[in-house]
């Protein structure tokens, strides 16, 4: 019979033991606010890194969400650890949203949306999301108060779970950047879209004779 070195055994033990204390010393942070995961309720996770592409994301929250139960979203990096509770409707219910176009910014293809037609780069991420969560009604293109500010996400179905997983830790890190900024209270609320905003080109004006 083979005997493992002693030193061996504790250096199995200890490396065990690190991975366990960094796991344990993650921040935590919760959006849109902490206090909603407190309430009675049942809650089901969803782990970013367990799930294959987008598409599966939408159905898990669908199918949580005609379970009568609450999807929350795990995703995380080296030092923290995020959870999210989205916007989200059965798709059995029949509801139909309609808030005003300025109470949401729109993220699709690389491109961020403000009041439904103007177009920006996503690296100006953090310069839209202080615009659109501080906005006050100053500018009709953004939210009026920071309480009703959204944000919605679209992706083609069969986008790896890893480039949604990359775009909620950027949007995580740029608002609590902003948050830590401001004395306002700002909220994360963030609605998964199943489909692409569809931006319809103005009329052009009538030719002159």
């Amino acid at each position: 019979m083979k005997y493992i070195p002693i030193f061996l055994i504790l250096l199995l033990f200890s490396c065990n033991q690190i991975s366990k204390n960094d796991d344990l010393e993650k921040k935590e942070f919760y959006y849109p606010e902490k206090g909603k995961f407190e309430q009675n309720l049942i809650q089901k996770n969803i782990f970013i890194d367990s799930i294959k592409n987008y598409g599966e994301l939408l159905t898990e929250i669908d199918k949580i969400a005609c379970q009568d139960s609450i999807p929350i979203i795990n995703y995380s990096n080296r030092d923290e650890r995020f959870k999210l509770l989205p916007w989200y409707e059965c798709s059995e219910s029949n509801i139909v949203s309609c808030p005003t176009f300025r109470s949401r910014i729109f993220i699709q293809n690389d491109s961020i949306l403000t009041n439904y037609e103007i177009r920006h780069s996503i690296d100006s991420l953090d310069i839209i999301l202080e615009r659109h969560l501080l906005n006050k009604g100053k500018d009709f293109n953004y939210s009026d108060s920071p309480d009703r500010a959204g944000i919605e996400i679209y992706f083609k179905d069969d986008v790896e779970s890893k480039k949604v997983n990359k775009l909620l830790l950027d949007l995580s890190a740029r608002f609590n950047d902003l948050n830590d900024k401001t004395p306002d209270t700002l909220y994360l609320k963030v609605y998964f879209r199943d489909r692409a905003l569809i931006i319809i080109p103005p009329i052009p004006p009538p030719k002159q004779n």
